[in-house]
């Protein structure tokens, strides 16, 4: 079985009319698979981002980083970043992908302190250099 890329996103929509997040994540998931090459930790394979984008069918919660999970026997940390429909639905497309890019640093800061927290060891020099180069390919490329 293949190893899964380092930063994963899955997406959670809430309606159809929030597909618009789903397909903003696309390219920031490509830069993440062409920047990222490692976890910087020998524990886990993946760092897993799920998206719960909130639309008129299915509301998830408040907006913000929940859910955080460690699972050694997967070797994988997952966590939930939380879009209501009110941030979303009025942004610009290059808004998106910044706010896209913030959440997603927010919840890989919660990643690390968490593993952290279980005495992992991070090399998070490494990670950061390739997140942030993948976040500056990803909000300075122009919405298709």
């Amino acid at each position: 079985m293949a190893r899964p890329d380092p930063i994963s996103i899955g997406a959670d929509c809430g309606g159809p009319e929030a597909i618009r997040v789903a397909e903003a994540k696309t390219p920031l998931v490509k830069a993440f698979s062409q920047c990222v090459k490692s976890t910087h930790c020998r524990e886990i394979d993946e760092y897993a981002l799920v998206l719960r984008v909130d639309g008129p069918l299915t509301q998830f919660g408040p907006e913000g980083i929940f859910r955080l999970r460690l699972t050694k026997a997967k070797r994988c940390i997952t966590v939930d970043i939380q879009i209501p429909q009110r941030v979303w639905e009025p942004m610009l497309p290059q808004q998106l992908r910044a706010y896209l890019a913030q959440q997603c640093a927010a919840a890989m800061k919660a990643c690390v302190a968490r593993l952290k927290k279980e005495r992992m060891v991070v090399e998070e020099s490494a990670l950061w250099q390739e997140f942030e180069q993948a976040i500056q390919t990803y909000t300075s490329e122009t919405q298709a």
